[in-house]
């Protein structure tokens, strides 16, 4: 990725009245279809002797003893009903539980613009520079909002750099995963090299449409990147924990969040992106890895299209609702009956 994809990449992230939020163009032979009907195991390449199993998936809808998940079919309810409301034109859902591998996706062929998300890979690329070395972390950026190509995002951040302020590393992850502040974000991008960017969209089994200009992905194509680093099969144990941690401090109150008991830990990341014009399609996403205390952890995505984005994180709430209460139930089930 060379410093013309930069010149792309700012006009994709928000830095233009279209754009909320911040995304990148990948390399062409990143558009690749992710294959969903059978076992699959993913393997980190570049190496000349060793292969190492980053991730393994099960067929689509069916637990680890091939049984299906018996909640699928409320999800795809739950679907349907909800896009008949013309607020809410369209909607993904993946989940999958991440002990056992069993997963499920709704209208996984239908793709969007990943937008905010797309600053999960750019913490991943500076996590892994910090595992070769631990003072990238401590490196500083100064923010100048004479070069900063703005405009901003639409929704303020609660909190975003100040002019004239030196920022470690550290915080400029903090800024752009917490408070997902896209100066933080083009600060972090343009301190990378293209290429670490590219390792780390190869090594996690992302799949995404790179023709139409808008990274667009499927939410099995953006999944990825959360199977792998809970895995911590790309990053250390160590970074790879930092990341999570990262994630789990993302302020986004009315998403999976909101469809959870308060305490349950949420790590995860949304997107929103519009077209700028009033009355156009714009889309809201949240992918997150949700440590239930009963069933364990599990990753839900959630993608949404429509006119609203008010409709469109209720949606995304009550899918989380409907997720978490159903494992709950699950769990009840699979409790031994106390002996007599």
């Amino acid at each position: 990725m060379n410093r013309r994809s930069l010149a792309r990449v700012l006009l994709l992230v928000g830095w233009s009245a279209a754009m909320a939020a911040a995304g990148w163009q990948a390399r062409a032979h990143l558009g690749r279809p992710g294959p969903e009907a059978r076992d699959r195991r993913v393997r980190q390449g570049g190496a000349r002797l060793t292969s190492p199993l980053l991730d393994v998936e099960l067929p689509e809808g069916y637990g680890v003893e091939r049984e299906p998940i018996p909640f699928k079919y409320k999800v795809e309810q739950f679907v349907a009903e909800r896009t008949r409301d013309a607020r809410v034109r369209s909607m993904s859902v993946y989940w999958r539980d991440l002990m056992d591998g069993p997963w499920l996706g709704i209208n996984l062929r239908r793709k969007y613009n990943p937008a905010s998300m797309m600053k999960v890979p750019v913490m991943i690329a500076w996590l892994k520079r910090a595992e070769r070395d631990p003072a990238e972390l401590r490196r500083t950026f100064v923010f100048d909002p004479r070069v900063y190509p703005g405009p901003d995002q639409g929704a303020d951040p609660a909190r975003t750099l100040q002019p004239g302020v030196a920022y470690p590393v550290e915080a400029l992850l903090r800024y752009m995963m917490a408070w997902s502040d896209n100066r933080a974000m083009w600060m972090l991008y343009g301190g990378l090299d293209g290429r670490e960017l590219d390792e780390v969209v190869d090594s996690m089994d992302v799949t995404n449409d790179p023709a139409d200009g808008q990274n667009a992905m499927s939410v099995h194509g953006y999944s990825g990147f959360f199977r792998i680093l809970f895995n911590a099969s790309y990053l250390s144990r160590e970074m790879s924990e930092k990341a999570l941690e990262l994630l789990a401090q993302q302020d986004f109150p009315r998403g999976i969040s909101a469809g959870v008991p308060a305490g349950v830990t949420v790590a995860g990341k949304f997107g929103e992106w519009s077209e700028g014009a009033p009355g156009s399609a714009v889309q809201l996403h949240e992918f997150a890895i949700v440590y239930h205390p009963r069933a364990g952890p599990y990753i839900l995505g959630v993608m949404t299209e429509g006119t609203d984005w008010d409709a469109q994180a209720d949606a995304i709430r009550d899918a989380s609702r409907l997720v978490y209460d159903e494992l709950v139930e699950q769990a009840k089930a699979r409790r031994p009956s106390p002996r007599r």
